[in-house]
């Protein structure tokens, strides 16, 4: 057995056909998972290895729980895990979890098996994925110096990427699943807020949340989904392809802000589509514009929901038990108008309905990130790059989390340097199934 995982999908068609053990699956993410204490912050072992001996049983019994009964699956550390300390990337929260997340539930039901909880930016505030407390993840691919891995998913990201874990769980209030899958070559779903439950997991805006996959494939990222949805072999077609319209947003590729590198595997990627008889509509969705200057003008919404979960925790401690940046990030939004609130919420509500009359059922194409991972070293170095860093990388996938929108990220190939980008296809709220179709179709 190689060091570098199938598909969880293969890995769960292995395990039905007497290939593969659940318990030799398992020991071997453990073992992996060991190995990286900069990935894994909690190893379950003992959980994990009676996950899968119980996987074995109801193979061998001819009763599994469903496709993915055995296979290995990590859990960004935001998500409770009975018994365990739910870190949250930070050295504050201490008490154990009473009981699972309800996705961990729902995963535990399917017959998947929890390996590990993994690193993050601290409270999930930022999408570099960096963190003093812990370290830094690193799945920086060639032999130059290190770049951050993005977040705040990071640990979730580079377990995948570096073949420790088939598919692993993260959560995504701004962009903390897509950029890493962008700066990693992965695939990750970010669903409509409301898709999966959210009890059991560490809050940062309550409005903006939502759970997510990560993984190498779409087919892993939906069949997880499905599992988190409390569901388990759902068969879905894709459209047909003469059913699907992809819009290319023009305006956002004439952004200067852009690397000329993932405008050109941008317009790559719509090209390659063409190619398979996708119809791509090349033209400018002024609503993403609009929400630039919404945030621009007002604030980040995620920022002010932050403030109003920690502000009385981050009141309570010494400064120095936090990470600094994400602290002070945080409370720079007490220094906003309340009345910045409202409206944020009252204009979002409207370009949401303005997304519909401009998107209808096609399908937005853009790039993921506007910038391939930046380099860690500078970054450990100064804070006004880290800020303005931090905030490059969040502008284009800020987008679909103000609109609510689901959005799937996919790799769309590497730069001269041989760095990832990704490129993102986003729907409309509450229309995942037409999404998840449509990119199949793609």
């Amino acid at each position: 057995m190689s060091n570098q995982f199938p598909t969880a999908v293969q890995l769960g068609q292995a395990i039905g056909r007497g290939e593969l053990s659940p318990v030799d699956l398992a020991e071997q993410a453990l073992s992996q998972a060991e190995q990286f204490p900069e990935v894994y912050l909690n190893v379950l072992r003992e959980r994990a290895l009676c996950e899968a001996e119980l996987s074995t049983w109801r193979r061998d019994h001819d009763c599994r729980l469903g496709p993915l009964d055995g296979v290995p699956i990590a859990w960004k550390d935001l998500f409770d895990v009975a018994g365990e300390v739910t870190t949250a990337g930070g050295r504050v929260f201490t008490e154990p979890a009473l009981r699972d997340a309800e996705v961990v539930r729902r995963a535990g039901q399917a017959g998947l098996v929890s390996v590990g909880k993994t690193n993050l930016t601290e409270l999930a505030f930022s999408g570099l994925g960096m963190n003093p407390h812990y370290g830094t993840p690193d799945a920086t691919p060639g032999n130059g110096e290190q770049r951050v891995p993005g977040g705040s998913s990071s640990g979730s990201a580079v377990a995948v990427a570096k073949g420790l874990i088939p598919v692993a769980a993260g959560t995504d209030t701004a962009g903390s699943l897509r950029i890493p899958a962008a700066f990693n070559g992965l695939v990750s779903y970010r669903p409509t807020t409301g898709h999966h439950p959210a009890h059991g997991v560490v809050p940062l805006g309550r409005s903006l949340d939502t759970p997510g996959v990560i993984a190498r494939t779409l087919e892993d990222c939906l069949a997880v989904d499905d599992v988190f949805c409390g569901k388990s072999g759902v068969q879905r077609q894709a459209l047909v392809t003469d059913q699907v319209t992809v819009v290319l947003d023009e305006q956002a590729l004439d952004d200067e802000s852009l690397e000329e590198s993932v405008r050109a595997a941008t317009r790559a990627y719509a090209d390659r589509l063409e190619s398979k008889g996708i119809r791509v509509v090349r033209k400018a969705v002024p609503v993403v514009e609009q929400c630039h200057q919404l945030t621009a003008r007002l604030g980040w919404l995620g920022g002010f929901e932050a403030l109003a979960e920690y502000r009385d925790l981050l009141a309570s401690l010494p400064a120095e038990r936090f990470d600094p940046r994400v602290r002070d990030r945080i409370l720079a939004f007490e220094h906003r108008s309340p009345a910045d609130v409202v409206q944020l919420y009252r204009e979002r509500r409207y370009l949401q309905q303005v997304l519909v009359e401009q998107l209808g059922s096609a399908v937005l194409l853009s790039p993921t990130v506007a910038r391939i991972a930046p380099l860690l070293g500078p970054l450990l170095l100064d804070d006004d790059a880290y800020r303005a860093a931090n905030t490059a990388c969040l502008r284009l996938s800020m987008v679909a989390s103000l609109l609510d929108s689901p959005a799937i990220t996919v790799p769309a190939g590497v730069d001269l340097q041989g760095q990832f980008m990704g490129v993102q296809l986003m729907g409309l709220a509450g229309q995942d199934e037409h999404l998840k179709r449509s990119v199949l179709a793609l």
